[in-house]
């Protein structure tokens, strides 16, 4: 039958052996009432959600810690070990794509078998039997060449067995890639010889494949839906924690469902639920530590609470994060050749930071460019009399560094010629206020210490494009920055900013 798609509910439904039935209902439910579109439509969106719940129902048999009250969206730590492991890290061999399997340096004798455990416990040591595996893959030595996309990319590696997976048991890799795989190679008598965990990015690039065509990760608000969608394709389970506040307590915790051909997770909320904020819970297993939960921001944030603690819900368009003026504000006109730029490279921070004719709660800030008649603006006023087209700025998006509360600026002391001055920015390194920006946390959302409140997600984001408006309508030059799109290997997404925060921002 092959798969159902529910693209009302961004995500796609198993056509696994547990639905069969209830598929079989709808198919045979749309056929009775096919003239009455109304109870249609009903009795379908009902089916449906009971497939969604005995899917659910299903992962929790396969991953028994999925369940998550909304205590876990309060606890003061990010990171919860749900089931301890029991073997080191190291991962020596790499899983080229879904049928094969390459262990450098090691030598095709005994016999090699695939161990994964749901809750992290497989013991594999040297010289004894395995013990505490769900279950056991048996894998072929394979003796000829793989595929030539897969030899090419993984050419770097030295030589080494290579393993194939038999169709069927390749057939359920998106599974397996979700708990903890242990490559073992024993004996005739099934004594281990040696065992490693496995690289798993060549296999989880062919696995999810679809992945590639998702274009609306992160979040995306409708005027009565707020739908989220993460990429985590090794994740047991994933769910959103949804805050009323930026500081107060969660008010709601919700599973997502999984796509299991994208690895993609998605929730659909029936409310507009802009000018809240979220955060994501994730079950994973990690090599080495276990099964863990981790609570995490969004990777597509546009904005963010102080230090990056939470997301925050907005879409781009909303006409509240429009400062006055915006959508009047036109582009210079175009060179006609590059060679024709003039550029000017600015730190924002630096730019004002120790102007003193800038308001002192807007010096170092997106909105010291607002203060039309500092020093800084009438100098860039001057420049852009004598010729200047353009300004650069250095990285604009979410630093991983830079506190945005409660920064400091050190004192430095002591002569060029001894290590004092370098002890002094060690030693400040964690509270400095300063940073170039070269550590992106969050790609697609401004730093959060160049606003005046870091706390309020749509602050950063109108002070933003006011510093943008100031420099095209009173110097009547573009604007670009280092402010980069997310460069994922898997899922690509446009910067949301090159294209919603002026139509002279270029981004590099």
């Amino acid at each position: 039958m092959g798969r159902i798609s529910v693209d009302s509910m961004g995500g796609k439904l198993e056509n696994r052996p547990e639905n069969q039935g209830m598929i079989a209902n709808v198919i045979s439910g749309i056929s009775i009432i096919k003239r009455n579109k109304m109870w249609c439509s009903l009795i379908v969106v009902a089916l449906v959600i009971s497939i969604l719940q005995s899917n659910q129902v299903a992962a929790a048999n396969r991953f028994p810690q999925m369940s998550a009250g909304i205590e876990a969206c309060n606890e003061s730590q990010f990171q919860t070990v749900l089931h301890a492991a029991k073997m080191p890290a190291e991962a020596r061999a790499v899983w080229l794509d879904a049928g094969f399997i390459q262990w450098p340096s090691k030598a095709s004798t005994g016999q090699f078998k695939l161990y994964y455990s749901a809750t992290a416990q497989v013991v594999a040591q040297v010289g004894e039997r395995v013990r505490d595996a769900d279950g056991v893959l048996s894998l072929k030595v394979f003796d000829a060449a793989v595929p030539a996309p897969v030899a090419t990319r993984f050419s770097y590696l030295a030589d080494g067995v290579v393993l194939q997976l038999a169709k069927p048991d390749a057939m359920r890799v998106a599974e397996l890639l979700r708990q903890q795989l242990i490559l073992v190679q024993e004996n005739a008598d099934g004594v281990v010889l040696a065992s490693t965990h496995l690289q798993i990015a060549g296999v989880v690039d062919d696995v999810f494949d679809a992945a590639t065509t998702a274009s609306d990760l992160g979040v995306t608000v409708a005027a009565r839906a707020t739908k989220f969608r993460l990429w985590a394709p090794t994740a047991q389970q994933v769910y959103v924690c949804s805050f009323d506040t930026g500081s107060g307590k969660a008010a709601a915790v919700e599973p997502m469902l999984r796509d299991p051909a994208s690895g993609i997770w998605t929730l659909v909320k029936p409310h507009n639920l802009s000018g809240k904020y979220y955060q994501y819970l994730l079950d994973v297993v990690v090599n080495g530590v276990g099964v863990i939960r981790n609570r995490v921001t969004d990777p597509y944030s546009v904005s963010l609470t102080t230090d990056s603690k939470r997301s925050y819900i907005a879409s781009l368009d909303d006409v509240r994060l429009r400062p006055d003026g915006w959508d009047a504000v036109t582009a210079p006109a175009p060179l006609k050749s590059q060679t024709d730029m003039v550029v000017y490279e600015l730190h924002v921070r630096d730019f004002s930071i120790n102007d003193p004719t800038v308001s002192a709660s807007h010096r170092g800030k997106y909105a010291a460019f607002t203060e039309t008649n500092s020093n800084g603006m009438r100098h860039l006023q001057a420049l852009a009399a004598s010729g200047l087209t353009d300004i650069h700025l250095l990285p604009i998006f979410d630093f991983a560094t830079v506190p945005e509360k409660d920064c400091l600026t050190p004192v430095i002391h002591g002569t060029a010629s001894d290590t004092t001055q370098q002890a002094v920015i060690v030693a400040n390194a964690a509270k400095d206020c300063f940073n170039w920006g070269y550590d992106p946390y969050h790609y697609n959302a401004p730093e959060g210490s160049y606003a005046t409140d870091p706390a309020n997600g749509a602050t950063r984001i109108t002070e933003l494009r006011q510093m943008v408006m100031a420099y095209i309508v009173r110097d009547c030059v573009s604007v670009w920055t280092s402010f980069i799109t997310m460069p994922q290997q898997r899922v690509r997404k446009r910067n949301p900013f090159s294209i919603k925060l002026s139509p002279a921002i270029i981004t590099v």
